[in-house]
């Protein structure tokens, strides 16, 4: 689901996160994707460097210092590449699956801004629209309609972002809703329905794609910062050993217990999409991908999967990625990580 389309000889997906700024560069060789380069630059760390507190009013520094990261970065990590392809995340994009009667393209793409007033929650000019025809019966009938799925971002982030680029001196490709490129990275060909949970530092998205496409997304302000958080509240540590203790693959009663509280939260809101969409659609939801740090803390896909009675997996960005096994060890700790970038790079 790409808002402008450039081609390149190799291509390169930035995900600017809220803790990392997170880049894949990839060429495709034979019809497979193979790695080039990749690379993480943790935000905190390098404003530190230069005498930054980056943990007081981060989104105001990270306006005046992005420049700066970005160049870091691509010059750190060799990128070749003279396109950009940047991610948004959930919260500064809208989506939703809307049908239409049927009609030729043309009159669909006319349609498309009236139909979007009813769901966007903002004024429709302060949004840039892209659509998609995700099912048109083959032969129209008394009520047959078109199912739509239709996206829309923030203006201003993409004024933002093409500025950025810009400054940076490299061309703007496209901008996507990273709920896409995790779903092209993670699931890639796959048709049958599954639940897709991304838990990212300040928020959660659960999506379901089926057929190859997004058919519903749901988003929740609790992410792997709030579960840092609460360890450090039970077991009375500081928030640094707490995140050292939520990756730790060990198991304490204390540690469990928080772990299975905050997963619980979660859950519940997997199982409210999941039997709305089961019961609107009438199909059998059988598989859970997960991923994003909290999803790797000890127990936390288990008691996922005990709870929701779905066959639960953490993702593996690099699945469908060509790259030297003597990267495998490291690939296999910082490819969660990757996952958004890499969906980018795959985009054809």
């Amino acid at each position: 689901m790409a808002l402008f389309k450039r081609k390149s000889k190799t291509n390169l997906g930035i995900d600017i996160g809220a803790s990392a700024i997170k880049l894949v560069e990839l060429e495709k060789i034979k019809g497979r994707f193979k790695l080039r380069t990749y690379g993480i630059l943790p935000i905190a760390s390098y404003l530190a460097s230069k005498g930054i507190k980056a943990d007081q009013n981060i989104p105001k520094v990270l306006d005046e210092q992005m420049i700066e990261l970005l160049k870091v970065i691509i010059k750190e990590t060799g990128a070749i590449a003279k396109g950009i392809r940047l991610s948004v995340p959930v919260y500064s994009s809208f989506s939703t699956l809307v049908e239409l009667p049927m009609m030729p393209e043309k009159e669909i793409a006319a349609a498309i801004p009236y139909e979007a007033k009813k769901y966007i929650p903002v004024p429709i000019d302060d949004v840039v629209l892209d659509w998609s025809i995700i099912e048109r019966p083959e032969a129209a009938g008394p009520g047959s309609s078109i199912k739509i799925l239709l996206v829309a971002v923030l203006r201003e982030v993409i004024k933002k972002y093409t500025s950025l680029i810009k400054s940076i001196g490299m061309q703007f490709e496209f901008i996507e809703a990273e709920t896409f490129s995790l779903a092209r990275c993670l699931i890639g060909n796959d048709k049958s329905p599954v639940v897709l949970v991304d838990i990212g530092s300040r928020a959660s998205n659960i999506s379901i794609v089926d057929g190859g496409f997004i058919r519903a997304i749901r988003n929740l302000e609790i992410g792997g910062a709030v579960l840092t958080q609460a360890i450090s509240k039970q077991m009375q540590i500081d928030l640094n050993k707490a995140e050292n203790l939520k990756k730790a693959k060990q198991s304490w009663p204390e540690l469990d217990q928080v772990i299975n509280q905050q997963a619980d939260r979660i859950i519940r809101e997997i199982v409210k999409l999941t039997n709305m969409y089961q019961d609107k659609h009438k199909v059998k939801l059988e598989k859970c991908i997960m991923i994003g740090s909290a999803s790797q803390a000890h127990g936390f896909i288990e008691h996922v999967s005990s709870q929701l009675g779905l066959e639960v997996s953490l993702g593996d960005p690099f699945a469908r990625i060509v790259y030297p096994p003597s990267l495998k060890p490291h690939l296999k700790e910082l490819g969660l990580s990757l996952a958004v970038a890499i969906g980018l790079a795959m985009r054809e």
